[in-house]
């Protein structure tokens, strides 16, 4: 009596509930795998996730409250504290910076500094010597960090109806920031930040949204989290697991084409020549395109239709998958490549003739964190680069970006074994989002709050959208808004909570 169109992570999460709830639930994913974005590969002994992941909350977020609610909390296990191996490296240093980003041990380090503790290189990140020696390594001075510090106490001061009330007046980081500091390496630390949870610009990212995730996940006492064994793919198979324990299917390799709507009510979907019946259908597709693609503008209302082709999706990805014969990097989970400005590399590689702007890179060392990612005395990482959607020489691109790993990295291609490059288009493929965004939906001030699309499809009846681009009230960084999204479209069906608040 339930299909769910897609088996990502709000599309599994959902279902799961919904088929524990009772319902008969069929799960139909276009791909040969489960998960979307957040799922894994194995190539010649070398697990990678398709995605570039790290989980803010794990069990105590999104994810624990659907594995508590179906009695599996056992099923999925992380690792916490990723973020006490977090490291930055900064272009053409020497070294990796340990870089705690979590606020909450942060201030702790701030609290009880230990100047004079002496640590080994390479991991760790404890102290309140090693958190100041990271942000000054992004251009802050002593001087500055009083300033510094007064931003980050407004943001963990943000009250639950201060957020709220950011909500209603459309402001955007940059602005809010602006109130306090109009410092360009404070403004630079928040840019990172942004582009490290919602994959767009500090201009751009509503500020509500920013400080309502900023302190629900970025200050977690159990830090950042990744699952234990299996890398991203354990994710998706524990909800797999889920949803068949409790009589759901699911249906692989099965591209829906349609949505049948018959006297504005959802009866069903349409694989290939094959129809599916069902009075309740969730698609788990982005709202651009389920809209435009699975029913067409002349199932909908005119202005809903619009408004839904005009929504504005984050920036998209390159990624480099890289195989190593022997460690690259010892001793931490996670690295972050920074620039301290936009031209870095500017002298060979000038954006005026159409190369990319220096950007950076978010680097989870996979076999650090679960050593079963990698044979023995091999390693596996994942370096990610935000990039436009579509328009870019992709060729030109990479040859920019790799060289600029390398200016990073002078020995990576001596300890490498293979690479795997993917571009926009792969996670066109890969999730079924438009322009191979990594966040479906922009979270920008226009599109968030009062102004985020509903799960529920206006003028249909039994017709829900779930996932990281519809859910008014939904909230979250990646996989976990996706999951919270689910959690309510499945709350909404049976019956614990409100409709017209999906």
């Amino acid at each position: 009596d339930v299909i769910v169109i897609g088996a990502g992570i709000g599309g599994l999460s959902c279902a799961a509930l919904l088929a524990h709830g009772g319902h008969k639930v069929t799960v139909l994913e276009k791909n040969p795998y489960l998960g979307g974005a957040c799922s894994s590969y194995t190539k010649d002994g070398y697990t990678f996730d398709r995605g570039v992941h790290v989980f803010t909350s794990g069990m105590n977020g999104p994810y624990g409250i659907v594995f508590k609610r179906l009695g599996l909390e056992n099923s999925l296990k992380f690792l916490q504290n990723i973020n006490a191996k977090t490291g930055i490296k900064f272009y053409k240093g020497d070294n990796i910076v340990p870089f705690n980003i979590n606020v909450n041990d942060a201030m702790k380090m701030m609290a009880k500094p230990k100047p004079t503790e002496k640590k080994e290189s390479g991991g760790g990140g404890e102290g309140g010597a090693d958190f100041i020696k990271g942000f000054m390594s992004m251009g802050l001075e002593k001087k500055d960090m009083k300033e510094f510090m007064k931003v980050f106490s407004m943001i963990m001061g943000m009250s639950t109806r201060k957020i709220k009330m950011l909500f209603e007046n459309d402001m955007t980081v940059t602005e809010w920031v602006n109130q306090y500091s109009e410092h360009p390496v404070i403004h630079g630390i928040v840019q990172f930040m942004c582009a490290a949870m919602f994959c767009i610009s500090a201009k751009k990212t509503s500020a509500a949204e920013f400080l309502y995730c900023f302190k629900k996940e970025m200050m977690a006492p159990e830090g950042f989290h990744y699952p234990a064994t299996g890398g991203a793919q354990a994710i998706p198979n524990a909800l797999e697991a889920a949803i068949k324990k409790f009589g759901g299917e699911i249906h692989a390799n099965t591209r829906v084409s349609e949505i049948i709507i018959k006297d504005n009510k959802a009866v069903g979907v349409r694989v290939g020549d094959k129809e599916y019946k069902a009075p309740i259908i969730v698609s788990n597709l982005a709202i651009q395109m389920t809209t435009s693609t699975l029913l067409g503008k002349d199932l909908l209302e005119n202005s809903y239709y619009q408004r839904m082709s005009k929504l504005q999706p984050s920036f998209s990805a390159m990624t480099f998958k890289i195989a190593f014969k022997e460690p690259l990097i010892k001793k931490w989970d996670f690295v972050n490549c920074y620039h301290n400005t936009k031209l870095d590399f500017a002298d060979k590689y000038s954006p005026d003739d159409g190369y990319p702007y220096s950007n950076g890179f978010f680097g989870p060392v996979l076999s650090n964190m679960d050593p079963t990612l990698a044979p023995p005395g091999g390693q596996s990482i994942i370096f990610g680069t935000t990039v436009p959607p579509k328009g870019p020489d992709w060729k030109k691109w990479e040859e920019v970006y790799w060289w600029d790993l390398l200016s990073y990295f002078p020995d990576l291609e001596k300890k490498m074994l293979f690479k795997e490059v993917s571009i926009p288009k792969d996670l066109v493929e890969l999730t079924g989002k438009p322009a191979g965004p990594v966040e479906g939906l922009g979270l920008i001030p226009e599109q968030v709050g009062k102004n985020k699309p509903s799960s529920i499809v206006p003028g249909i009846e039994g017709l829900y959208i779930c996932g990281d681009t519809a859910g008014k009230s939904a909230h979250g960084i990646g996989t976990q808004l996706a999951c919270d999204s689910g959690i309510q479209v499945a709350d909404a069906i049976l019956g614990l909570r409100a409709m017209d608040t999906i």
